[in-house]
Protein backbone atom coordinates (compact mmCIF):
# COMPACT_ATOMS: atom_id res chain seq x y z
CA UNK A 1 0.00 0.00 0.00
CA UNK A 2 1.09 3.61 -0.65
CA UNK A 3 2.34 5.46 2.00
CA UNK A 4 -0.30 8.45 1.20
CA UNK A 5 -3.29 5.57 1.41
CA UNK A 6 -1.89 4.43 4.56
CA UNK A 7 -2.08 7.51 6.11
CA UNK A 8 -5.32 8.09 5.02
CA UNK A 9 -6.36 4.96 6.65
CA UNK A 10 -4.26 5.93 10.01
CA UNK A 11 -6.31 9.47 9.64
CA UNK A 12 -9.81 7.66 8.98
CA UNK A 13 -9.24 5.68 12.25
CA UNK A 14 -8.15 8.06 14.17
CA UNK A 15 -11.05 10.23 13.51
CA UNK A 16 -13.62 7.07 14.75
CA UNK A 17 -11.68 7.19 17.41
CA UNK A 18 -11.77 10.85 18.35
CA UNK A 19 -15.40 10.65 17.23
CA UNK A 20 -16.48 7.91 19.78
CA UNK A 21 -14.31 9.20 22.37
CA UNK A 22 -16.31 12.14 22.15
CA UNK A 23 -19.54 10.82 22.55
CA UNK A 24 -18.28 8.72 25.27
CA UNK A 25 -17.18 12.24 26.82
CA UNK A 26 -17.67 15.67 26.87
CA UNK A 27 -14.94 17.34 24.21
CA UNK A 28 -13.01 19.04 26.85
CA UNK A 29 -12.29 15.41 28.54
CA UNK A 30 -8.25 14.93 28.11
CA UNK A 31 -9.00 11.72 26.30
CA UNK A 32 -10.80 13.95 23.37
CA UNK A 33 -8.56 16.79 23.42
CA UNK A 34 -5.21 13.79 23.19
CA UNK A 35 -6.75 11.91 20.43
CA UNK A 36 -7.98 15.12 19.07
CA UNK A 37 -3.81 16.00 18.82
CA UNK A 38 -3.26 12.60 17.23
CA UNK A 39 -5.67 13.40 14.61
CA UNK A 40 -4.02 16.84 14.12
CA UNK A 41 -0.67 15.23 13.98
CA UNK A 42 -2.07 12.50 11.41
CA UNK A 43 -3.30 15.30 8.95
CA UNK A 44 0.10 17.49 9.40
CA UNK A 45 2.07 14.31 8.48
CA UNK A 46 -0.36 13.57 5.16
CA UNK A 47 -0.19 17.48 4.27
CA UNK A 48 3.78 17.72 4.51
CA UNK A 49 3.79 14.33 2.51
CA UNK A 50 1.90 15.58 -0.27
CA UNK A 51 3.59 18.72 -0.35
CA UNK A 52 6.17 17.52 -0.50
CA UNK A 53 5.15 15.26 -3.16
CA UNK A 54 3.35 17.95 -5.22
CA UNK A 55 6.70 19.90 -5.28
CA UNK A 56 8.77 17.52 -6.44
CA UNK A 57 6.38 16.18 -9.01
CA UNK A 58 6.08 20.10 -10.17
CA UNK A 59 9.86 20.46 -10.43
CA UNK A 60 10.07 17.89 -12.63
CA UNK A 61 7.21 18.91 -15.16
CA UNK A 62 8.68 21.88 -16.08
CA UNK A 63 6.25 23.68 -13.44
CA UNK A 64 2.97 23.00 -14.81
CA UNK A 65 0.73 23.27 -12.72
CA UNK A 66 0.10 20.00 -10.36
CA UNK A 67 -3.42 19.27 -9.48
CA UNK A 68 -2.73 17.01 -6.51
CA UNK A 69 -4.83 15.38 -3.50
CA UNK A 70 -3.57 17.86 -0.42
CA UNK A 71 -6.55 16.58 1.86
CA UNK A 72 -8.19 13.24 3.18
CA UNK A 73 -11.29 12.75 1.16
CA UNK A 74 -13.65 12.44 4.25
CA UNK A 75 -14.29 16.04 6.18
CA UNK A 76 -13.44 16.46 9.19
CA UNK A 77 -16.55 16.83 11.11
CA UNK A 78 -17.19 16.42 15.15
CA UNK A 79 -20.67 16.45 16.14
CA UNK A 80 -20.91 19.31 18.73
CA UNK A 81 -23.84 19.47 21.39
Amino acid sequence: MKEAECLKQRIEQARYKLNKLENQYTLGHPAVLHQSMVLDELINEYNRSSDTHSAMKSFHSNNEPVNEELWPTHSLRLRFV
